[in-house]
């Protein structure tokens, strides 16, 4: 079973309830395979949660699943860079539904 960590950052006037639903139905899909190590969400243009995904990154964790590409590019970079160094795989919610 493989370890995933899932990142979705909302999007603008997005409600907490609607992201929370979401994910749990993405969750019970992926749970027979997959065991979740956590959950990060940030909101809209924040990224504390995003960090705090990058800082847990090397507690062994087998791929980060996000909503969609990073919009920043720094972001973007430093994701690609951890996960080369890590050894972790980043997909999209898309590839694993």
């Amino acid at each position: 079973m493989a370890t995933i960590a899932i990142y979705y950052q909302m999007k603008e006037n997005q409600k907490i309830e609607e992201v929370i639903a979401f994910i749990n139905d993405f969750i019970r899909q992926l749970e027979t395979d997959h065991v979740i190590k956590g959950v990060f969400i940030d909101q809209h243009a924040e990224r504390s949660e995003f960090y705090e995904l990058l800082h847990s990154a090397s507690s062994k964790m087998d791929i980060i699943v996000l909503e969609k590409p990073l919009e920043d590019e720094f972001d973007e970079k430093l994701l690609l860079e951890v996960a080369k160094i890590e050894n972790i795989q980043i997909k999209y919610f898309s590839e694993l539904l």
